[in-house]
């Protein structure tokens, strides 16, 4: 045998078994070695310090001096100039895997058990010395890689030149076989980018020049470009990937996304590597969280349940990621992916006792200032719709029953085509289940495919009980179009799937297709409504000082799948958008309101966006075109009249905002509900504004005689004050929510009135009709209320001259029992998450008109179905008013339905 550098090289060995010693000097003494041997701990330091080191050989039993553990004499041998470039090998005459971490952790570039082969010894200190003290990159192996990664900056001109001629080939005329090819081309130019990103990054560490970005980035975008370059890999190992990102996880971020994208990319891929053919799942959980950052935990891993197989493939792939920059490792993936990780400021962890074997290692990232995390509340009349999962891969069903679970939907899983179906004919048959509204699909399962279930749905139900279908699947959508048959495919998920992607398609498939039974098609059929949008998660602002109509502004669109925010004044919006206007997709700006109006705020607000990028709408009862031209002159795109009509409003968002908009088509011969029809109050049309949500409007209707009579109270006072500006506001916010409740007669005189104190004119004669209309409106909203639940207004508030004073009287101290035993109830309905709780709020305030401001942020939270945080509200209102009455524990309701 013949050694690589003649009388250079030293090695020195420690150890008290002189057997071993005689065995190292037999097989390397011969090769050119310099061999330096030695028993006791003395004569090693005076050694160490007397020559530099290439390879220090040390058993895992040798008696220190100084009796400290093994890891820490280690450390001092480490840091003498002698020895701060030495490769130590450590060696055991038994194998032990506990010894063998302790040897790694302890910065040990390998392991040896003895015996061991003289061929495999001399192997192993000819790699040692050959790769040299990687840390300072100094050996022969490294300025092979140094003289590689220079060649690599002259092929990324090319490797651009050549994918931007993949992109404009494929803008071309392409046939099937020859875009295939393309796709196959573009795929393996972007891997052989990440190839030549890694070569970069290792002559950037090798000469201590890596610098890092620090630039804001989604971490479901990154997501989603990291799925576009794994999945031609993925494919082609037949590997199925899934990631595991819950929807709690922040997604806004600030940090280097190209990298973090690469060592992810890296470290997936040496997991399909050696996982061979078996599941790969990327998990991240969010850990210690603040204001300013948040620490990501990563893992690569094989399965998330229990009740699948267990696989072993991962066990020494995280052993190799923490040992890659000590050890001498044939992949350059997990030397970048280590060094990439430690430049981040990450860790790279042992596996957990609980844990699966895999890859684990996290990451402190901070947060973006100006967060765009999208919403992913789902609008409260879907939550309760029940979604089946069929897929016979167990962690599959775990990761997507988890996020469809977390958005407040029904799950049920099943493993096959035949269970299945069951599933789905059961909900139609048994009396106490609901119909399945949505099935989860993969395509290739073992038996039976996906498109067998589709025949079955097709062949064996009526088309109104087939339930909608996503499919899942890692296959081209192209070949499940040709597979699927007959059958009707609603959507399309193409795996690894990632939390936000999977929201998208449900929110679109639902918005577009709602089942036939959901109460938002019924309603819309039954009061005339005839426009339903889905607007995607597109996020609205709503500028109005009325409570009211911010409340049906808002019933609307989130029936729509819109998130709402809401401003009180033209000051309050020029606050939350000016920062960053990039965050809204419209506005909808009432023009009178207190501080600013609606015109000075988007004056202010045009400064920093455009119409194109920002519409805003005037929503406003001034229709005529000198109105029009004011706000148009103000910098607003358009105008939408008051009273609010949900189906106008709906049709101008969805075209400045390229929606689609869907038709409700009322079906010939059905006949309209029959209601009792009232001289000052439209119910139908009132129900009609709130997408018909009878609950919400009966409790509207219940906050206007609370709200109409302290603001008439006002009106009054300001009118005998001389104060009639002030008396015409007031009037002015009258008319408003009357004409958004559709309280036709109350709205006409109120308006009156408000004409007249703002003319100066003699108000006298529109001040009778209005205390006339006031008194005889809050009378028969007494009566729909009383019909509605059996429940009367108080006498109180029937007439202006009691209500006047209800509203100066001081509340009693003593507590009515019967309204305590109805709050006891009101609690237990709110435990048990019974619907019933709603109508027992809104009954509560109407027999109890000292409850409506007390128990609003109750009410609130109740319209939403978020049980957990209206039993929090309640729970304040019952200390505040130390109430005799138990606090509810809000634990019993954290499911929103």
């Amino acid at each position: 045998m013949t050694g690589l550098v003649k009388n250079e090289p030293l090695i020195v060995l420690a150890d008290e078994d002189l057997s071993h010693i005689d065995f190292y000097q037999q097989v390397l003494s011969e090769s050119g070695y310099w061999l330096r041997s030695v028993a006791t701990p003395a004569k090693l330091m005076t050694i160490l310090q007397q020559h530099p080191v290439n390879i220090l050989v040390i058993s895992m039993d040798f008696p220190f001096e100084d009796g400290g553990s093994f890891a820490q004499e280690v450390s001092k041998i480490k840091q003498l100039p002698t020895c701060r470039n030495t490769r130590i090998v450590m060696t055991s005459s038994q194998f032990s895997a506990e010894q063998k971490q302790q040897a790694y952790r302890s910065g040990g570039a390998d392991y040896v058990v003895y015996p061991i082969a003289p061929e495999e010894l001399f192997l192993k200190m000819s790699t040692h010395l050959t790769a040299g003290a990687r840390n300072n990159v100094a050996s022969a192996l490294s300025r092979s890689f140094n003289v590689l990664s220079e060649s690599n900056l002259s092929l990324y001109p090319m490797m651009a030149t050549a994918l931007s001629c993949a992109q404009m080939l494929n803008q071309t005329s392409l046939s099937n076989k020859q875009a295939l090819y393309l796709d196959s081309l573009t795929r393996a130019l972007k891997r052989t980018g990440v190839i030549c990103d890694n070569l970069r990054d290792f002559q950037e560490l090798s000469s201590h020049f890596l610098s890092l970005e620090n630039t804001p980035f989604d971490l479901d975008q990154l997501l989603e470009s990291l799925r576009e370059y794994l999945l031609s890999e993925a494919e082609s190992r037949d590997v199925e990937l899934l990631f595991n990102v819950p929807l709690d996880v922040p997604r806004s971020l600030v940090g280097d996304p190209d990298r973090l994208r690469r060592v992810l990319l890296n470290l997936i891929d040496e997991a399909m590597i050696v996982g061979e053919g078996s599941p790969i799942i990327l998990s991240i959980k969010s850990g210690q969280l603040n204001d300013n950052s948040a620490v990501l935990e990563f893992a690569i891993n094989q399965k998330v349940t229990d009740d699948e197989q267990m696989f072993d493939d991962l066990e020494e792939l995280n052993e190799r990621l923490l040992m890659s920059k000590s050890e001498v490792d044939e992949s350059i993936n997990l030397l970048i992916a280590s060094c990439l990780i430690e430049q981040m400021g990450g860790q790279v962890h042992d596996e957990m006792d609980d844990s699966e074997p895999g890859v684990y290692f996290n990451l402190e990232l901070q947060l973006a200032k100006a967060t765009s995390d999208k919403s992913f509340s789902v609008p409260v009349d879907l939550r309760e719709l029940r979604v089946l999962i069929v897929d016979d891969n167990p962690s599959s069903i775990a990761v997507h029953q988890a996020i469809i679970e977390s958005l407040g939907f029904d799950v049920d899983a099943a493993s096959d085509v035949d269970s299945a179906f069951t599933a789905i004919m059961e909900g139609h048959l048994d009396l106490e289940l609901e119909p399945y509204d949505l099935v989860l699909l993969d395509w290739h399962m073992p038996g039976k495919k996906g498109f067998h279930l589709l025949e079955k749905i097709k062949d064996d139900l009526e088309p109104e009980k087939h339930p909608l279908v996503i499919v899942i699947s890692a296959y081209d959508k192209k070949k499940i179009d040709k597979e699927r048959g007959q059958g009707k495919i609603d959507g399309y998920l193409h795996k690894p799937i990632s939390a936000s992607v999977m929201f998208d398609t449900i929110m679109e498939v639902m918005g577009q297709n709602l089942p036939k039974t959901h109460r938002r098609v019924i309603g819309a059929k039954q009061y005339g409504s005839a426009v339903t949008v889905n607007g995607g998660g597109r996020r609205i602002l709503v500028v109005d000082d009325m409570p009211i109509n911010q409340q049906i502004a808002r019933e609307v669109l989130i029936s729509n799948d819109f998130q709402v925010e809401l401003a009180s004044s033209g000051r309050d919006a020029v606050v939350k958008v000016c920062p960053a206007p990039e965050l809204y997709d419209a506005i909808l700006m009432d023009l009178e309101m207190p501080e600013m109006n609606g015109l000075e705020a988007t004056r202010i607000i045009r400064e920093t966006s455009d119409k194109e990028s920002l519409p805003i709408f005037a929503v406003t009862a001034h229709t005529m075109e000198r109105d029009r031209q004011r706000c148009s002159e103000a910098g607003m795109n358009d105008h939408i009249p008051k009273p609010l009509d949900a189906d106008n409003l709906l049709q101008k968002l969805a075209g400045y905002l390229g929606l689609a908009v869907t038709s409700v088509s009322i079906q010939e011969g059905e006949e309209a509900s029959q209601s009792t029809e009232y001289e000052y109050v439209d119910v139908e049309d009132g129900i009609k504004r709130v997408m018909g949500n009878e609950a919400l409007y009966f409790k509207l209707l219940s906050d206007f005689v609370h709200q109409a009579r302290a603001q008439e109270n006002q009106v009054y006072q300001q009118i005998e004050a001389g104060q009639l500006t002030e008396a015409s506001e007031n009037a002015h916010t009258i008319a408003g929510s009357a004409g958004n409740l559709s309280i036709v007669g109350l709205r006409r005189s109120a308006k009156q009135l408000q004409n007249a104190l703002m003319a100066l004119e003699d108000y006298q004669s529109p001040l009778t009709h209005f205390k006339r209309d006031m008194d005889n409106a809050i009378k028969e909203i007494g009566e729909i209320l009383l019909r509605h639940h059996q429940t009367a207004i108080p006498q109180s508030l029937l007439n202006a001259e009691s209500a006047k004073n209800t509203s100066s009287s001081s509340a009693t101290p003593d507590v009515d029992q019967a309204k305590l035993s109805r709050l006891k109830v009101f609690k237990d309905q709110m435990m048990s998450q019974d619907l019933i709780a709603i109508d027992t709020y809104y009954q509560l305030l109407v027999d109890y008109c000292d409850l409506a401001p007390k128990l609003k942020p109750v009410g609130d939270k109740l319209i939403e179905l978020d049980y957990a945080k209206a039993l929090t509200a309640f729970n304040a209102y019952i200390k505040e008013n130390k109430l005799d009455i138990p606090l509810a524990d809000e634990k019993g309701a954290t499911h929103a339905r």
